[in-house]
């Protein structure tokens, strides 16, 4: 029995009674259902947050360039790892590209084989009647394709309450499935390797960085006057209480947990995070070395406290990156937020453009075969070698990357931009997305801050150096604002700066 949309049920799955969602968290109030007889409530809750991957996997079939891009980066990469992709299933988007390949180049096929059969034949009995035979079917040819497309994949498998994970299609490569294996694995990992200045790599535009400095070493006046002596703590028992602080903030779309940053050029010398030089690093860092890596920070690996808070179904992430150093009684405790921003605006028109009478996408698909048939005639056969070279081509970029590693040659292991954050648009679509950022950010770092504050007065330190840089953070609240966000000038504060604000970009979505 459903519930009608003008309607809000005392009690609804999923969400529990009396239950809201807000800001555009878990699933809005016009798709509320009460489960019927018959259905799973944990089927359904559990793809009720996949936009974001239903987009990027319609954007596969929508954009070749943008498929042969995910493939490129996922299969075509083995000794490295993926990105992290906050929002959005990389496993479940590369099965969706890998198929729209499979597709095209089956299209192209069978267009070279009716060429070239039309060719001969018209040479042989000197008549044009072949080709227009070849060029009528390549009509139907690119009909079909456009057909199967539109109709069978995106309209039936991709819009709105239709997606669902396990409708990806396997690939008949035992090699793929191998890497999409590992590459599952890595998505859940706590070790992120990265290239260069890209520590933070799948994680958007860098919004904002503070710090603090106490001096931990000067304990605070007991009630005769005198100081106190501090409690020694460590860096690792303060993760932990700004862990706990973090989670408390219950958001419908929390992670918190702690992980580990090695720059891809110095991970081959560690057994523990690269058993095989000829194989990806490992997608989890055993606990020991995530330990040390916040207790004894290094330039090559160091451990970062990270909370990813999203809302509207992926399109927005706001992560934060914290870690605490001391040195000589001195405690500096570092933030800094990134942003992911939603995606293009032609990527979240899908269910509108395909939500259509099978006529209009029927009269759809017979257009681009006529308008479309010669061109892809022509081109077919440079498309189908292209697409048969494609493994050659892995096979000797890969072979390249092998021998540069047999031979000691220096090779980054680092992540290579995410999928997720290529087709990303900084044109906030919704007010209240605009809002729910800057909400995120300000409620993470008050969060954060507060837990250092009960954590230095537990342990008996001085908190008047504390209490004077708290009070500068508050003021600065007011100050705050994401109208300057944009791809060059991304800044969260009225002093706050992230580079040229001359520029803007665009994204294609490709």
């Amino acid at each position: 029995m459903g519930v009608e949309v003008d309607k809000v049920p005392s009690k609804f799955e999923p969400g529990g009674p009396d239950v809201l969602p807000l800001n555009g968290h878990s699933l809005p109030i016009r798709e509320l259902r009460l489960t019927s007889a018959g259905s799973s409530a944990s089927d359904k809750s559990a793809e009720v947050d996949w936009e974001t991957t239903r987009h990027l996997a319609a954007a596969t079939q929508l954009d070749l360039r943008y498929a042969r891009l995910v493939v490129r980066k996922i299969i075509g990469e083995p000794f490295r790892v993926v990105a992290p992709a906050a929002g959005a299933d990389v496993v479940v988007v590369t099965r969706w590209a890998l198929a729209a390949l499979r597709r095209r180049a089956q299209r192209d096929a069978a267009l070279t084989c009716l060429l070239i059969f039309g060719s001969v034949t018209a040479l042989i009995a000197w008549t044009w009647i072949p080709l227009a035979v070849v060029t009528a079917l390549a009509v139907l040819v690119v009909a079909q394709e456009r057909w199967v497309r539109d109709v069978k994949v995106i309209t039936r498998l991709m819009l709105r309450g239709r997606f669902r994970a396990r409708d990806a299609p396997s690939s008949p490569s035992p090699r793929i499935e191998e890497r999409l294996a590992v590459v599952k694995e890595q998505q859940n990992g706590n070790l992120v390797v990265f290239r260069g200045q890209s520590a933070f790599v799948g994680s958007g535009q860098r919004v904002l960085h503070d710090r603090i400095l106490v001096n931990v070493a000067l304990g605070k006046r007991g009630k005769n006057g005198k100081r106190q002596q501090p409690i020694p703590f460590s860096n690792p028992e303060l993760h932990a209480a700004l862990e706990t602080a973090l989670k408390g903030m219950d958001f419908p779309e929390l992670r918190v947990c702690e992980r580990l940053f090695v720059n891809g050029e110095h991970v081959a010398g560690n057994s523990r995070l690269l058993p095989n030089p000829l194989g990806p690093p490992v997608a989890s860092a055993p606990p020991n070395l995530l330990y040390n890596g916040c207790l004894h920070p290094t330039p090559e690996a160091r451990t970062y406290l990270c909370a990813e808070i999203g809302g509207w179904k992926g399109q927005l992430v706001v992560s934060l990156f914290a870690r605490a150093v001391q040195a000589r009684g001195s405690l500096q405790v570092e933030w800094t937020f990134h942003l992911l921003p939603p995606l293009h605006d032609n990527l979240l028109q899908i269910d509108h453009w395909f939500e259509r009478r099978r006529i209009r996408q029927l009269a759809n698909a017979v257009g681009t075969g006529f308008i479309w048939s010669i061109p892809s005639l022509i081109l077919a056969p440079v498309n189908f070698v292209r697409h048969a070279a494609g493994p050659l081509i892995d096979k000797l970029h890969i072979k390249k990357q092998s021998f540069a590693i047999r031979n000691g040659y220096v090779f980054n292991y680092g992540s290579l931009r995410s999928i997720r954050e290529d087709p990303i648009s900084y044109k906030v679509p919704h007010y209240f997305l605009a809002q729910d950022q800057l909400t995120f950010i300000l409620l993470a770092e008050h969060t954060m801050i507060r837990a250092l504050g009960r954590f230095l007065k537990a342990h008996k330190v001085d908190m008047k150096q504390f209490t004077s840089q708290e009070e500068t953070f508050i003021n600065k609240v007011k100050n705050y604002n994401v109208d300057e966000i944009n791809a060059h000038n991304v800044s969260v504060g009225n002093k706050s700066r992230a580079g040229d604000s001359k520029g803007s970009a665009s994204s294609s979505g490709k």
